[in-house]
């Protein structure tokens, strides 16, 4: 079995003797650890953990599998100092700066620590910072972090920074440092989606964390395992793979081991109070009633990132929100332009005065090409895609013949790959 992400980056990452001072607030904090916590599996160059031993490592993943639950975690089991660009600004020095407020009991210098290769410096959130902090800024803050690590030479095969983000500020991030500094080693390595193993482990860590004393579910487990057992039947179903396909299948793989998914599942479980009768219903209407639950879980995910976007925007804005600045309609109108490469006018409902709204519309422009259900200028699967534009068609936006082809090619491409066994 591989290695989950967090065994591979502990032992590999230095256990640091810096930490933020008492008492004092600065850019750098031990995280928390998150609770309920699984690890996801980690997939690193030829599958061999030296090959991360460099100066930073860039951690790629999709959108909402668990970049900033896994940095957590690692912050909390290393005791790591955790720079989180979601809350942080930052701009041109901030690394140095960050450094210099650490300290430890021998009183010695934590950035010639850090240069040393024992403090390594979680960096989590790279996508929401840019909205943040602005991309100049977070430029800025890259390319002064790549001068900051040339001005040491002493080691240059310990991991220093550790970044994790979603693909597209990954290259942004690369470009950055490799520019104005070719000679800093780096690797990158890829958080993959939940396998089934996993995916059963976080469902039952949710249920766990959720279900009450005396709950239906503490009291009948096997009747719970069963009834996941039925919904991962129900998803192959609605997927129309053959039987015990969906794990070795892309795009079931991408769908059943997304961690917004199985923390819903796990939340729901908690609350059913009769496993059977669900179940019996999964198995009879299994297309439509797990339809409905992945239904359910896309709204969630996009009223997750309409909570961040407005967080970020109501600190620049000077008048009050109205709840339809990137809810649920309008995002779904966003992304239906964006995929068509058409302007981003959205559904034309948000009504901010000028200055804010052109505020709105920048972030719009910084923050849609990260979106969860985006991966380079496409849906990030056919399940996504084929959801978000019945809903876009619903609104009444419209999509073109070529993207309809698009998704099915999509489909095609996720079919599976051998014959079901006999």
């Amino acid at each position: 079995m591989p290695e989950t992400a967090l065994n591979v980056l502990v032992n590999v990452l230095s256990r640091p003797v810096h930490f933020p001072k008492d008492g004092e607030t600065g850019l750098l904090v031990i995280a928390e650890p998150p609770k309920p916590f699984v690890a996801p599996t980690l997939d690193v160059p030829g599958q061999d953990p030296a090959a991360i031993q460099k100066e930073i490592l860039f951690i790629e993943a999709s959108a909402a599998v668990g970049k900033s639950t896994l940095s957590r975690q690692l912050s909390a089991t290393l005791k790591a100092p955790i720079l989180d660009l979601a809350i942080v600004p930052v701009t041109a020095g901030s690394l140095h700066t960050s450094l210099t407020e650490l300290e430890a009991a021998d009183k010695s210098d934590p950035v010639a620590a850090f240069h040393e290769g024992r403090i390594p410096v979680i960096i989590d959130a790279l996508d929401e910072g840019r909205l943040l902090s602005n991309e100049t800024e977070i430029e800025r803050f890259l390319v002064s972090s790549a001068e900051f690590l040339l001005s040491n030479r002493s080691v240059t095969s310990r991991p220093k920074l550790v970044f994790l983000a979603r693909f597209e500020s990954i290259e942004l991030a690369r470009r950055s440092i490799e520019l104005p500094a070719a000679g800093i080693t780096h690797a990158t390595a890829k958080v993959e989606f939940f396998d089934k193993e996993g995916a059963w482990q976080l469902i039952q860590a949710y249920a766990a964390a959720a279900a009450r004393p005396g709950s239906h579910y503490q009291q009948h487990p096997e009747a719970a395992r069963d009834f996941i057992a039925t919904y991962f039947d129900a998803i192959e179903t609605v997927l129309g793979l053959p039987a015990g396909e969906l794990w070795q299948n892309e795009q079931g793989r991408v769908f059943a081991g997304y961690a917004p998914v199985l923390a819903a599942m796990g939340s729901i479980l908690a609350a059913i109070d009769n496993f059977t009768t669900v179940a019996n219903n999964l198995k009879a209407n299994g297309g439509r009633e797990a339809w409905g639950v992945i239904e359910a879980v896309l709204y969630e995910i996009l009223s997750r990132e309409q909570v961040k976007l407005r967080n970020v925007l109501s600190e620049q804005c000077g008048s009050a929100l109205p709840n339809s600045v990137y809810d649920a309609e309008e995002q779904l109108s966003l992304l239906a332009q964006y995929i068509e490469s058409r302007p981003l006018q959205g559904t034309g409902r948000v009504g901010l005065p000028p200055a804010d709204m052109e505020k709105y519309n920048d972030m719009i422009r910084t923050y849609l090409p990260h979106h969860p259900f985006i991966r380079r200028h496409e849906f990030g699967n056919a399940v996504l895609g084929s959801t978000l534009v019945s809903r876009a068609v619903y609104h009444g936006r419209s999509i073109s013949r070529e993207r309809l082809i698009s998704l099915s090619r999509q489909w095609r491409q996720s079919a599976p790959t051998r014959s079901p066994s006999r």
